[in-house]
């Protein structure tokens, strides 16, 4: 081989070892970053979602409980028809809502017609003092007045709604 040969050989050899030529970035993204971007926010918003659906699921779960006691307490009424235990059981629902919501020991003492004004501020109504629910302070009488149980357990109903 001569000289001329070789040379032109280690040329076109070298010219195969040439570098792959990329392109340069044209700018923006690429679609596989876009997907990858939509993917990672659709997981966060999942997420946060799922945080606050749990969040208030918890929140409001002693008044759903409340709510259910009161309709059970409705269908026992029905059967029964006593007011002296229809005023019992709305008092003490009462009570315990307003034990878990508020501080224990400002409601434990509280009877009578400052029970009933703790009702109305916490509740943001007048229906306690002068309205239907002035009764549940008959609860422990021997013989209430007479009164319309629908129209209490809506004023009641109205309460547990209010509550946080």
């Amino acid at each position: 081989m001569s000289t001329a040969q070789v040379t032109q050989e280690a040329s076109r050899l070298l010219e195969q070892l040439r570098d792959i030529h990329i392109p340069e970035p044209t700018g923006g993204w690429t679609p596989s970053l876009n997907a990858w971007w939509i993917s990672v926010a659709s997981i966060i918003t999942v997420l946060v979602l799922g945080f606050l659906i749990r969040r208030y699921y918890l929140r409001t779960r002693t008044r759903r409980y409340a709510l259910n006691e009161l309709e059970l307490m409705r269908t026992r009424f029905g059967e029964h028809g006593q007011n002296q235990r229809l005023l019992n059981e709305l008092n003490m629902l009462l009570r315990r809502m307003a034990m878990i919501n508020y501080e224990r020991e400002k409601i434990s003492p509280l009877a009578g017609k400052h029970w009933l004004e703790f009702l109305d501020r916490s509740g943001r109504t007048k229906d306690f003092s002068n309205g239907e629910g002035r009764v549940l302070i008959q609860a422990y009488e021997p013989s209430p007045e007479a009164f319309d149980e629908n129209a209490l357990i809506e004023v009641v109903k109205r309460w547990i709604k209010r509550q946080l």
